[in-house]
């Protein structure tokens, strides 16, 4: 819809308002005139008619009419206009402009016969003689009460008009002139009306902009000043809202960045109000795009969709453990509240989003450790327990079949030793990593490499394998040197026990960048590739018969990782059946 400016809308109608009104009074002025022109010409006539009157009535007498006509001649001339005397009959005895022989009877013409009747006589009409429009004016001629004659006076209406025209023209200049000064009149007061409304515009667009610095132009009308006054003490107020908002939508925002757990904000409609970037990364969502979009947009699970349902629609706060599907399972426990306004109204729901993943699978390794503590225990226990109570039942009275029993007996406990040993290596390496307690410095890894070799020479050379160190000299690291030779010692121990006779096991030490390479390779049965992920695992074993048979606790590659990790290492693993693994531990080179 077109909208006009306030300067037009106020300067236009007062524009056609002060034109309608003068056209009115220039044209009743002008009719006015007009009237008041005629009639003071037909007075004119008439005291002229009156003048002829007084020079020719007398010579209306019989004897005197044949000077008439040179008089009327005359005197028309001198006056510049029509001058005709009549005589009671109607015959025209005097005429100015023509011949009156040659001129008709004027007893009916309107003038003279109101003339002749003892009237004065007036008319505008077209002349047949002069053949154009006169105005006449006819006056009688009386001897005592008699009318004997008429005399008549005329000017040709275009010397009226002419006048009239030129007085026409005059009021139509003056009413231009004042049309001129009204509208400029009317264009400075509008434009004095509208200036500071303007102002108060261009203060409006900045405060929208954010600009509340500006003062308000206090300019025009008293009311005017009140209005940019109020605008003023507005914006004033609003930015000082608009600051605390501000600074608390930055402190929530704050408070939910910094949170780990993640916020979820969902309306009634279902639609996702906030989200923090715990809470984007937890649905691998981005936050910036999800607020406005459904919650069946933003988090594609059904149990997260039906809990957010559930609660809106129960109004109580509720809680639920779902299981996240993506790159891998991720185990979230959700807690949901409703959102309530000012009046006590449910607007939305609010959902809190706790990764509980970590603490799964703690739990099932803590599951899974005391299940295989358990069962690592028992077997050695259990049998050294059976082969006593052997022994007790009459056994040990057969001196060939005791010894054999507390042989395996004897077995059976340095195993459970192993066992325990290993257990509190790993403990101390968790303990000493969590305090920080472990202490590194700078040590070359050939020494380390070497004494662990030589811890792992004996069982070597009795198994026929040749275990070989292919170690740069100057290579260090910032370890601590005794565990590190402890791991390497469980990695060389494995590859041995794994090898065939004749085989050659390696050890390789070589800088990496900012990294200290040490590789374990062997030419063994080595490992299937589905027990690749969990080969550190505690008591995780591949053959659990064969490694029970060459002695292993399944504790040796867990302590390996614990003290690659303690050290801010890593350990990695490849390996392929029937072709041999390689075992590759990276820690911070010196």
């Amino acid at each position: 819809m077109f909208r006009a400016r306030l300067r037009r809308q106020i300067a236009l109608p007062l524009f056609v308002l002060i034109a309608v009104a003068l056209g009115a009074f220039t044209w009743q002025a002008a009719r006015l005139l007009h009237e008041f022109h005629l009639q003071s010409t037909e007075a004119d006539l008439e005291a002229r008619a009156a003048l002829v009157e007084e020079v020719l009535g007398e010579r209306l007498q019989q004897p005197q009419r044949e000077q008439i006509d040179p008089v009327a001649k005359r005197l028309g001339a001198l006056a510049a206009m029509r001058v005709t005397v009549i005589g009671a009959d109607g015959v025209v005895l005097g005429e100015s402009d023509k011949d009156p022989a040659l001129m008709d009877n004027h007893a009916r013409r309107p003038e003279v016969a109101a003339a002749l009747n003892g009237n004065t006589g007036t008319a505008i009409r077209f002349s047949d003689t002069v053949e154009r429009p006169m105005m006449y004016a006819a006056r009688p001629v009386l001897s005592g009460s008699r009318v004997i004659g008429v005399v008549r006076t005329g000017l040709a209406l275009e010397a009226v008009e002419a006048a009239l025209r030129n007085l026409y023209l005059r009021s139509a200049a003056a009413a231009l002139v004042v049309l001129a000064i009204a509208a400029a009149l009317g264009v400075w007061t509008t434009r004095r009306v509208t200036r500071p409304l303007e102002e108060l515009e261009s203060s409006a667009d900045r405060y929208a902009r954010g600009d509340f610095a500006a003062p308000v132009p206090a300019g025009g009308s008293v009311e005017m000043v009140r209005v940019a006054a109020a605008m003023h003490r507005s914006a004033v107020e609003l930015d000082t809202r608009i600051r605390a908002l501000v600074a608390e939508r930055n402190e929530q925002e704050a408070v939910l960045a910094s949170m780990v757990e993640g916020v979820l904000a969902v309306d009634r409609s279902e639609r996702v109000m906030a989200l923090n970037a715990a809470g984007a990364n937890l649905l691998d969502v981005d936050a910036r795009h999800a607020v406005g979009r459904s919650i069946q947009e933003v988090a594609r699970n059904a149990e997260l969709q039906r809990f957010v349902a559930d609660v809106l629609a129960a109004g109580e706060p509720a809680e639920r453990d779902i299981a996240m599907h993506g790159d891998g399972a991720r185990y979230v426990q959700v807690h949901g509240a409703p959102v309530l306004d000012d009046a006590g109204e449910r607007i939305g729901v609010v959902v809190v989003l706790n990764d509980v993943t970590r603490l799964r699978l703690l739990e099932t390794v803590r599951r899974d450790f005391v299940a295989n503590v358990s069962h690592e225990l028992k077997t050695p226990i259990t049998s050294i327990k059976g082969f006593l109570e052997t022994l007790l039942g009459g056994a040990i009275d057969d001196p060939a079949n005791a010894r054999r029993f507390v042989e395996i007996a004897s077995r059976q406990a340095d195993r459970l030793g192993a066992i325990i040993d290993d257990l509190l290596l790993l403990s101390r390496v968790e303990q000493d990593s969590d305090q920080y307690m472990i202490e590194r410095e700078a040590a070359p890894l050939d020494v380390v490499v070497a004494g662990a070799i030589e811890v792992c020479a004996l069982k070597a050379d009795q198994k026929g394998v040749t275990v070989v160190s292919r170690c740069a000299p100057g290579i260090g690291a910032r370890i601590n040197a005794a565990l590190v030779e402890q791991a390497l010692v469980n990695l060389i121990d494995n590859a041995v026990k794994y090898s065939e006779s004749g085989t050659t096991v390696e050890v390789l030490a070589e800088r990496d960048g900012a990294e200290a390479v040490l590789r374990v390779s062997d030419h063994g049965v080595g490992i299937d590739a589905e027990h690749l992920p969990r080969l550190f695992e505690r008591f995780y074993r591949v053959d659990k018969a064969r490694s029970r048979a060459l002695g292993g606790t399944g504790l040796g590659l867990a302590i390996v990782k614990h003290i690659a990790v303690a050290q801010g290492g890593s350990i990695v693993v490849e390996s392929k059946p029937g072709v041999g693994s390689t075992f590759t531990l990276r820690l911070p080179a010196a």
